[in-house]
């Protein structure tokens, strides 16, 4: 069971700060979602896997995904998994810093912060100050947004100066270019036999890798990025009979079921955003 010793939810924003004192590896399902997300690992050990690419978990790491990018995290039972998680979208961040490539294309997403005086370490060290702006036990208050807004953006542009490692073995590149293909097809009928030819490699292999390496079935990581989409969509405004139909569902009946079991809602606009959860 998760102990969350600070969460705070905005509009734009959330923060919490969890342990897994005896981490339970089927709570961590693999998701995407239409929001930035920051984790920085205080303690523990295993692997994150994003879209495909598997980078150690440890202490002083931190990961960086962009929105729809499919994630997951398998930390280690036997050690307890504390960190830190921010998301955020583009209206928390000032509009010089929203348009920076680091938020927009793909650069890897993974940071080990090795060095012990590394700034951005000490930004999150600043978070801790949020509990003591508390008012009437709530930390929810004018004052610690700011702060959290301002923390934000100070790790985003430290980030910037930072280089994020990409470790690639045959079978996760392999993975890596077929989510790249995926991402890019969302709108067209998926065929695994088709992708098979496409990258030279037998269908089973192609399943067998793909599964281990995401934790997800081709089918599944496809439709989970489709329904992300369609929920970005229908928030911009658009009809959702129309995105079903642009994303190449066969019937609005079904696009309505993956839709309805993905997100636990039907597909209406909603007039305010809500944050995830990790």
């Amino acid at each position: 069971m998760d102990n969350n010793r600070i969460l705070l939810t905005y509009p734009s924003l959330q923060y919490s700060n969890s342990a897994s004192p005896i981490p339970n590896t089927s709570t961590f399902e693999s998701h995407c979602h239409g929001t930035y997300e920051i984790i920085y690992i205080l303690q523990g050990g295993g692997k994150h896997i994003v879209e495909g690419i598997e980078y150690p978990l440890h202490p002083h790491a931190l990961l960086l995904m962009r929105p729809y990018e499919y994630h997951y995290v398998c930390p280690d039972r036997n050690r307890a998994y504390e960190r830190i998680v921010l998301y955020f979208d583009e209206d928390a961040l000032p509009t010089a810093v929203k348009s920076h490539p680091l938020l927009h294309d793909y650069s890897g997403n993974y940071f080990p912060l090795n060095t012990l005086n590394n700034p951005i370490r000490a930004a999150f060290d600043a978070l801790d100050g949020i509990g003591a702006l508390s008012q009437n036990g709530t930390v929810n208050t004018p004052e610690a947004e700011a702060l959290l807004r301002a923390t934000i953006t100070q790790i985003v542009l430290l980030l910037t100066k930072e280089t994020p490692e990409t470790p690639l073995s045959d079978d996760l590149g392999v993975v890596h270019r077929v989510i790249e293909h995926l991402n890019g097809h969302l709108t067209e009928e998926l065929s695994l036999e088709a992708l098979a030819r496409e990258f030279f490699i037998s269908k089973y292999h192609l399943c067998r890798i793909f599964h281990r390496q995401t934790g997800a079935s081709i089918f599944t990581y496809f439709n989970t990025k489709r329904i992300a989409l369609a929920q970005q969509m229908i928030a911009d405004g658009e009809n959702a009979t129309a995105v079903a139909m642009r994303l190449g569902f066969r019937d609005y009946s079904t696009f309505y079921r993956a839709y309805r079991k993905q997100t636990g809602q039907a597909p209406v606009r909603k007039l305010h955003r809500e944050s995830e959860n990790e």
